[in-house]
């Protein structure tokens, strides 16, 4: 559903990124069920060093020429695995959700004609606006209380110090540190820390992407939202600013994203495996029967007919079922 900038290498990768080409080919499994969670094992890792982080922009090269390697390859199979980490707390959520966003960000900018350089200037911004708080992320994430004054102090701080974090790295691309301090601002005035109204596409969709991941996320203090809520809220927000970046979320995305959970019209809860020719309609897999137990295969279920219609979202928090998320791919 995305589309390559014209001018992009033949593997789709800046030129600043072709000299970890090989080590990714050598040392990242191009499966998604495999090579996602080790980028974000990787990036994890790289987030909580901070400003003592050692050889810090090779390593995250590497981990953004392996995320459009796997993505370019295989988009709906790199969004089913990156939503379901999203609700699983073995996996820590500050890098789950950067990955994911720096994904939303990749499938996004081309319709919204944003081409390289800009575009890798975006991605790592994805990678890394959250740097300085990544510890309180993972925390926050499984913390059922309200954030305390401290923590509300650190979350406000956390755009200023990001970008302050890679500048002593040694980063100096002005438009990734504009876009990580500015990433918590919104058009209407009320983001922070400048109240910023004037904000370009790129910081937008950054926006977007962030809001998104946050909203469908589950925490220990409350469920996820439904993603077509989400997205259809994401939408029509953009509508009343008259930005086209809401329709191009919707696009790209769908309604129902891969890794997400519906119930279908035959009453059987599935699980989203590929983005539909309409957004409302994507491909699915049913998981369990129409009296709610497991089914020993699960089976293709395309929404598009209107025996399979999708009736409902329904929570991952609800579904009691671990996946095997290579066997069940494999399958698809």
């Amino acid at each position: 559903m995305s589309r390559e900038p014209a001018d992009a290498p033949a593997h789709g990768l800046p030129p600043d990124l072709e000299a970890v080409l090989k080590d990714v080919q050598t040392q990242l499994d191009p499966d998604p069920t495999e090579g996602i969670p080790a980028l974000r094992r990787r990036l994890a890792q790289l987030l909580l060093e901070g400003r003592d982080a050692r050889d810090f922009s090779r390593r995250l090269a590497f981990i953004e020429a392996g995320l459009r390697t796997i993505l370019r390859a295989r988009e709906d199979d790199t969004l089913f695995v990156l939503v379901q980490m999203l609700s699983d707390r073995q996996y820590g959520y500050c890098a789950t959700h950067a990955l994911m966003a720096a994904t939303t960000c990749l499938l996004v900018a081309p319709l919204a004609e944003i081409a390289e350089p800009q575009l890798s200037s975006l991605v790592r911004a994805a990678l890394t606006m959250n740097m300085a708080m990544a510890e309180l992320q993972d925390v926050l994430a499984q913390q059922a209380p309200q954030a305390t004054p401290y923590q509300r102090e650190q979350i406000e701080a956390h755009p200023t110090e990001s970008a302050n974090m890679l500048r002593a790295l040694g980063i100096d691309d002005p438009l990734w540190l504009e876009l990580v301090q500015d990433h918590h601002e919104a058009p209407d005035g009320s983001g922070y820390p400048h109240h910023k109204t004037a904000l370009t596409v790129a910081q937008q969709l950054l926006r977007m992407s962030d809001l998104f991941i946050a909203r469908i996320s589950p925490r220990a203090s409350r469920r996820g939202l439904w993603p077509n809520v989400v997205v259809g809220n994401l939408y029509l927000e953009s509508q009343t600013r008259a930005s086209p970046l809401g329709a191009y979320f919707v696009r790209q995305l769908g309604m129902y994203p891969p890794g997400s959970y519906v119930r279908l019209k035959t009453n059987e809860v599935a699980v989203i495996v590929r983005r539909g020719a309409r957004v409302n309609t994507p491909l699915a897999m049913a998981i369990t029967d129409p009296d709610g137990l497991l089914l020993s295969a699960p089976g293709k279920r395309d929404t598009q007919l209107p025996i399979y219609a999708i009736q409902s979202p329904v929570s991952p928090e609800d579904v009691r079922i671990r996946l095997d998320k290579a066997r069940l791919l494999r399958r698809v």
